[in-house]
């Protein structure tokens, strides 16, 4: 174990207090439902119908099953909550030791920052969505070579019903979530030319190779920027990706030098089943390498620091 790492007994003591109490929580909500579980059986075995006052020994077991059913989800729902952000916190100090270890530079983590929201906005053909969910686990520095900045974030569509008293209820789905990555290219180019996997648009750019634009979507307005940005072997390079891990994927180059890579489903810096500090670091290490082996299969056309050497800190935008 890395001696730069956290205090590992400590931390697998409350990682297993911390599994015992989301198991716990489980449990409390299980007996919550149970409870609002009989009332909707004395319902139906009353005919429908149920008296809730305190004049009756089936309306007094009514209310009493109704509140306590209600007040263990809500325990259990806060108890849940709690373990997790404790869980977070903990893969968090370890994310930060695996990141300074496999990135040549670690400039930022943070579990509550992001990147400029500008760049999520950028068209990539996402589904439809109404706003941002959790958006967040900021990291900046230099990896094989390059400046950059990347962050985890969530697209969610927005949900009203209105029950027959017309009272509404409000829900959010979460219908993408992925990693957004920021850093610079060398192409001198009129206007953006992108690349997605998420969206089929009609009258897309045809890149004269059928197997790429069966896998890949390309918006731009100068065929000389798309040729340009997207050279045949820079396509047959996203071939091999889409190949290798599916349709997850979309790249877009700005007019200003920014380029932007977005991997769909990638969730970084969890503590997921990890049963000690052992796994935890095996577990973040393992999607460490998974993300820069898709950097190294994609070889995005990025700026280096030796491209720039006296730039090496300059901001990214």
């Amino acid at each position: 174990m890395d001696n730069n790492l956290p205090n590992t007994q400590l931390d697998d003591q409350k990682m297993e207090n911390l599994r015992k109490r989301t198991k716990l929580s489980k449990y409390i909500m299980i007996a919550g439902g149970v409870c609002l579980g009989i009332v909707v059986l004395m319902i139906l075995l009353n005919g429908g119908t149920l008296s809730l006052n305190f004049k009756t020994p089936t309306g007094v077991v009514a209310i009493i099953l109704i509140i306590g059913g209600f007040a263990l989800l809500f325990a259990g729902i806060a108890f849940k909550q709690k373990a997790g952000e404790a869980q977070k916190h903990i893969a968090n100090n370890y994310a930060q030791s695996v990141l300074g270890r496999v990135m040549d530079r670690l400039d930022t983590f943070d579990h509550g920052k992001h990147i400029d929201r500008y760049y999520l906005n950028q068209d990539f053909g996402f589904p439809k969505y109404d706003c941002t969910g959790f958006c967040g686990d900021y990291v900046r520095g230099v990896l094989r070579g390059v400046p950059m900045e990347f962050c985890e974030f969530e697209l969610q569509e927005k949900h009203v019903t209105e029950d027959k008293d017309g009272d509404t209820d409000v829900s959010y789905e979460t219908v993408f979530y992925g990693v957004i990555v920021v850093c610079r290219h060398n192409l001198a180019l009129s206007d953006a030319v992108m690349a997605t996997q998420f969206k089929t648009y009609e009258n897309a750019y045809n890149a004269d190779s059928e197997a790429f634009y069966n896998a890949f979507s390309v918006r731009c307005t100068s065929e000389q920027d798309a040729e340009l940005a997207l050279t045949p072997d820079y396509m047959q390079k996203l071939l091999e990706l889409s190949a290798e891990r599916g349709k997850r994927f979309a790249i877009r180059f700005l007019q200003d030098g920014t380029l932007l890579l977005v991997i769909k489903d990638m969730n970084l810096f969890e503590m997921g089943k990890s049963e000690n500090t052992v796994q935890l670091v095996e577990k973040l290490e393992k999607e460490m390498e998974d993300f820069i082996n898709i950097l190294d299969t994609l070889a995005l056309p990025a700026q280096k620091v030796t491209d720039h050497p006296n730039a090496e800190r300059s901001e990214l935008r």
